[in-house]
């Protein structure tokens, strides 16, 4: 690899947001220049399908990090989600997740004033002023300790991260572990929509693409040295108000329900204001509902 040439490093490039990302490059700067400005970045090397019609795009394994010494730009998305502790095991689960953020943060010694945008989770939100819990829930924990990390180096760089609520957008993952795209599955088989929590559910979401299509922006036009946090949502709504939404531009009869709203709600939301006035300070149009509702549908199909 030849460093000198390296522009953007994309870690988690073969996970759901960054696929988004390879897409939105592309359909902004165009496919020779996403294989020359970008290096993707997985878990290993690996040729990284994201629905291109110019073909997957070669991803090099995190080891290769270590040998990148002059990058412009990093956008770090590589972590384990919190639904593989079952697979592989809490202990297991907390030595991966660490080493990919030990490996991350070297890449950052080497390149001392490169900025970093990242995602983190309104897991971690939860955590906020609490003791750390990495046995009672490592994921939020080690998101937590991840932003530390990420808020130490904002001294010398622009360290961005963004924590995701929810999120809707192309390369949606397993219907099963997201009301959304459980709802679209219905909808694409022209199903009702049944909303089965007993009380209300209120999510924020944001939209991968327009999240993605910032992080590039923020990278070519990086804010002052310091560390940002900022929820990345844009819409919240109940689970109940989305499956209506989503009924309605199917056309499908009302949604089934049995929702107490006597019940404490299920909360998961935060404020998008921040979020969207940096949509605005540079000039990142958002995908509006139906445009977002309809895209993630089509990769369900």
């Amino acid at each position: 690899m030849d460093s000198t040439k390296i522009r953007w490093v994309i870690t988690g490039a073969s996970g759901w947001f960054g696929r988004t990302a390879l897409w939105e490059y592309e359909s902004l700067y165009g496919p020779d220049a996403l294989r020359s400005d970008v290096v993707a970045c997985a878990s290993s090397a690996k040729l990284i399908d994201f629905g291109s019609p110019h073909g997957p795009i070669q991803a090099v394994g995190l080891e290769a990090l270590e040998h990148i010494h002059s990058a412009s730009g990093l956008i770090h998305l590589a972590f384990l989600t919190r639904d593989r502790v079952g697979e592989i095991g809490l202990g297991r689960y907390i030595e991966i997740n660490r080493a990919i953020t030990a490996c991350i943060a070297a890449l950052l010694q080497h390149n001392p004033a490169v900025p970093i945008i990242t995602t983190s989770s309104g897991a971690a939100a939860v955590l906020d002023g609490q003791t750390p819990d990495l046995h009672g829930n490592p994921y939020a924990t080690l998101k937590q300790e991840e932003e530390a990390l990420w808020r130490h180096s904002g001294v010398s760089r622009m360290a961005a991260v963004f924590r995701v609520y929810a999120a809707s957008g192309r390369f949606i993952k397993d219907p099963r572990l997201f009301a959304l795209s459980d709802f679209l599955c219905k909808a694409n088989a022209g199903q009702p929509i049944e909303v089965r929590s007993q009380r209300p559910v209120i999510r924020s979401y944001v939209h991968v693409g327009t999240m993605v299509r910032l992080f590039w922006a923020m990278l070519r036009e990086p804010l002052p040295s310091g560390f940002l946090q900022v929820d990345a949502c844009m819409e919240t709504f109940s689970l109940l108000e989305l499956a209506r939404i989503i009924s309605r531009q199917w056309g499908l009869p009302e949604p089934q329900f049995a929702i107490d709203q006597s019940l404490e709600a299920d909360r998961y939301e935060a404020d998008s204001a921040p979020f969207l006035d940096l949509l605005d300070r540079y000039g990142v149009e958002a995908t509006d509902l139906q445009e977002q509702l309809r895209e993630t549908a089509s990769g369900l199909a």
